[in-house]
């Protein structure tokens, strides 16, 4: 109510609105705010049915995002009753495209780079995505303590291990060398907490399995595990 009777005065006084499409749809009531610009951030997780109320509110757009990151969830498209597209005509026109980046992108939308990366407090973190995925075109930042053992990205190779395709759907030699890591972490580094990630819930349930069976036959290491003073160790999916 308050936007629909005096939007232009609180416009006028917060000319930038920071919010989500549900917000827009929600807040702004059609017709009442118009503005100069709207840029959509992370844009390759907005879906286009989600962007259109942002762009008939606005004047120009500017789309933000990374088409090689992954498109927008479809999980709850089921669960609300929208899974099944083929009985409005009108959805095709935009059911090909994943988000509202695509969209913009086989428009033919003027397209920049955007080069530089600041985020990664070691260049291991972000040099794999700048060879493989951004042929190297990336500004990253030298490190200047590269070869240090506690930071950035390190790869340890298991030619033994195996992954037990159509069984258990896990790889137990991998699953015992995490283990055998994490109680190694849990004694060397007491006072930094510790994650896993596991590609799978199956994976995920293995490398609990073997942390468990670890924590009973070395119980020196229990206090990480039972209490950690700044957060719980996990093993996530």
């Amino acid at each position: 109510q308050l936007m629909a009777k005096a939007g232009n005065a609180v416009q006028a006084i917060k000319p930038v609105f920071m919010m989500s499409p549900l917000s827009v749809a929600t807040f702004l009531p059609p017709g009442s705010q118009v503005f100069d610009l709207v840029i959509f951030d992370e844009a390759s997780q907005v879906k286009p049915v989600d962007a259109f109320g942002p762009i008939l509110r606005a004047n120009q757009v500017v789309v933000v995002g990374d088409k090689r990151q992954m498109p927008p969830t479809s999980f709850f498209d089921g669960l609300a009753g929208n899974a099944d597209e083929d009985a409005d005509p009108d959805a095709a026109a935009t059911s090909d495209f994943e988000s509202v980046l695509g969209l913009f992108e086989a428009q033919g939308a003027p397209q920049h780079m955007l080069r530089w990366h600041y985020r990664s407090k070691h260049e291991s973190l972000i040099a794999v995505s700048n060879s493989e995925f951004y042929d190297g075109r990336l500004v990253v930042f030298p490190s200047p303590d590269a070869d240090r053992a506690e930071a950035g990205l390190r790869f340890r190779h298991l030619p033994q291990a195996v992954y037990d395709r159509g069984g258990s759907r896990t790889n137990p030699g991998e699953a015992e060398a995490v283990a055998e890591a994490d109680v190694a972490h849990a004694r060397a580094c007491p006072g930094l907490s510790l994650g896993v990630a596991a590609f799978s819930v199956a994976q995920a349930e293995a490398i609990q399995a073997a942390v468990e069976k670890r924590r009973r036959a070395e119980p020196d290491a229990e206090a990480f595990f039972a209490a950690h003073p700044l957060e719980p160790f996990f093993v996530k999916n």
